[in-house]
Formats: C-alpha cells, sequence, structure tokens
C-alpha cells in the first residue's frame, strides 16, 4: 500500500506542477539588466521641450529606414563640439500638407530653432546627421519619399548661420552619402 500511495503522490504532484504554470525561477542574472545611460534619461526631456518649439499642430515624422522612436537627429552641425538636433515634421497649411525639418541649438541650457527646410515628396524615407566631408561638422543629409519616382536626397550644411543645400539627387533603395 505505500507504494501505492507514493505513486499517487508522485503523479499529483507532478499535475499540480505542469498545471500550475510552476516554471523554473528565473536566476539573478536574467533579473539584472544594465544602467540606462544618462543621455537616454534625458532624451525623453528633450523631446519634450524640443516638440513645444515646433508648430501646434506638427505631425513628426519618423524616417522609414530608421528604428521606431528616432524622431530626433543629433550632430554637431558648427563645430562647437555641442550637438544640434533636428526633427522632420508635417504641418498642415491652407495649400495642404507642408514636410519641413527644424535644426534647434542649445544655449543656455534652452533649445531655439535656428534654421528650417521645406521638404517634399510624401514622406521622410532617411535622416541623418553625420560628418560627409570629413570637416569635423555634420550636414544633414535627408531623404524624401517620391512615390514610384524612388527617393530624393538634400544633404546640407551650417554656413553663414543657415543651413545651405550642398546636394540634391534621386536614390532607390539605400541613399548615397557622397556629395559628388
Amino acid at each position: 500500500m505505500p507504494r501505492k500511495f507514493k505513486g499517487i503522490h508522485i503523479l499529483s504532484t507532478t499535475i499540480i506542477l505542469l498545471l500550475g504554470g510552476c516554471g523554473v525561477p528565473s536566476t539573478p542574472k536574467d533579473l539584472i539588466e544594465p544602467p540606462v545611460p544618462e543621455t537616454s534619461l534625458q532624451t525623453g526631456n528633450i523631446s519634450q521641450d524640443l516638440i513645444k518649439l515646433l508648430p501646434q499642430k506638427a505631425q513628426i515624422l519618423s524616417p522609414v529606414q530608421e528604428k521606431a522612436g528616432n524622431d530626433i537627429s543629433f550632430g554637431d552641425m558648427d563645430g562647437d563640439g555641442v550637438d544640434e538636433a533636428v526633427i522632420v515634421y508635417k504641418e498642415k497649411n491652407k495649400t495642404g500638407k507642408m514636410l519641413k525639418a527644424a535644426l534647434f541649438t542649445l544655449h543656455q541650457e534652452q533649445w531655439h530653432k535656428i534654421s528650417e527646410v521645406e521638404g517634399y515628396g510624401y514622406g521622410l524615407d532617411y535622416v541623418r546627421m553625420t560628418d560627409i566631408d570629413h570637416d569635423g561638422r555634420s550636414e544633414l543629409a535627408l531623404g524624401w519619399s517620391l512615390g514610384e519616382a524612388g527617393n530624393g536626397l538634400n544633404i546640407y550644411s551650417w554656413r553663414n548661420d543657415t543651413l545651405k543645400l550642398l546636394s540634391k539627387k534621386v536614390y532607390q533603395e539605400k541613399p548615397d552619402l557622397n556629395l559628388k
């Protein structure tokens, strides 16, 4: 008889474990996550500060070729060692929808819009702030979705306190950031 009770006990324990959802507990190693960089914590505040500077009904555009959540691009366009920020957005006006890219700089811990360019096409395919011409300053590359025609790439530099168009070309899949 004791053998019979032992078998029933093992069977009932197994059923309880399977039905109860009891699994192997996580190890401390699985529960520990790396610390979040301070810049990531500040990005939320930066986003809100910059969004407040956009027109009231502006709709921020995310580039198709980037990860979700990369709505703001950063790079040092004026060579002062401090990154500027760019946000691309869609704004409704009396004539329809207008695509724009706004450039912001941080001055005395406050963001200020310092320049703006108009986009074209249906949306934003690509945005990157990187030093294309290797002069120590970032250039702004904006890829606009043109529908069946492909995409249009505009490359801007910061010269004489404004964004200056350096290059304009068409691309199909991936933009070519060469200035030629």
